[in-house]
């Protein structure tokens, strides 16, 4: 058994080598191209120049990451329980559907940024802007991967549960849901992603506070190194987000073919 753990364990620490060696890469090549063509900190500063101006801010930068952590996790909790809800009732009725899926598109399609400043008239400039804009980002894929995976059932799966007398309900809530479950999630990668996104777009319109309205100030003030010190924070908090998804993921549906193969590359010799 420790031989396995350990060999899990080799193998997820060699996987996580191919970004971090890739990046390190990428980092020395810049930092040699700046020493190199003499390019000036306004322009491009090196990341070594980034790294010390990122802590140089850690505090300012602390203070408007919360603003932007919040609105983004608000803003996808109300969206994975909209999905849920209006996936659920999609797939069930197929006039609720006709409805609602071609609305749901067309508002997606209208263009964020020019609808963003009538929140901002609306609800002036505090948090609720910014989570409506961060919500209606994050619903939409959520709800067609879920539609998907509630509707991508075997036919025989289902002739099986009609054959042990089980009732629509009780096929739809022992079959389809726990089928939906992969695709909920994959949905939820990107919803989790483009929330921040719909956070960092409500700031650029109107705040006072938060790491859009920190970008806002930084190209105002030709400010490059603070800049890029926000562009770190967003990076590393795009990959928290993913990287939390993927921990409830393989805890959720650790039953599913998918995470069984994934498993079992690191059982197998």
């Amino acid at each position: 058994m420790a031989m396995k753990r350990e060999t899990k364990w080799d193998e997820r620490i060699r996987t996580s080598l191919y970004p971090i060696v890739t990046t390190m890469i990428i980092l020395v090549l810049w930092q040699a191209a700046i020493v190199v063509l003499s390019v000036p900190d306004f322009i491009l500063p090196g990341p070594i120049i980034i790294i010390k101006e990122f802590f140089y801010n850690l505090n300012l930068l602390s203070h408007h990451t919360l603003v932007t952590v919040y609105e983004t996790i608000t803003g996808l909790i109300l969206a994975v329980v909209f999905s849920v809800m209006v996936s659920i009732i999609i797939v069930w009725s197929r006039p609720v559907e006709k409805t609602l899926l071609p609305l749901m598109v067309f508002f997606q399609t209208t263009p964020k940024i020019a609808i963003a400043p009538l929140f901002i008239v609306w609800f002036g400039f505090g948090y609720t802007p910014k989570v409506i804009i961060s919500f209606w980002l994050a619903y939409f894929p959520i709800v067609i991967a879920m539609i998907t995976g509630l509707r991508d059932i075997e036919p025989e799966m289902v002739d099986l549960t009609k054959s042990m007398s089980a009732t629509t309900f009780q096929t739809f809530l022992k079959v389809r849901l726990p089928n939906s479950l992969p695709h909920f999630f994959s949905g939820l990668k990107l919803g989790g992603l483009v929330a921040m996104l719909g956070s960092i777009t409500g700031e650029f319109v109107g705040s006072d506070a938060g790491l859009g309205y920190l970008i806002t100030v930084a190209n105002h003030n030709y400010d490059v190194k603070l800049l890029f010190s926000v562009l770190v924070v967003l990076v590393i908090l795009g990959r928290l987000i993913y990287a939390f998804t993927v921990w409830v993921e393989r805890r959720t549906i650790s039953w599913h073919v998918a995470m069984r193969r994934e498993e079992e590359k690191f059982f197998t010799a």
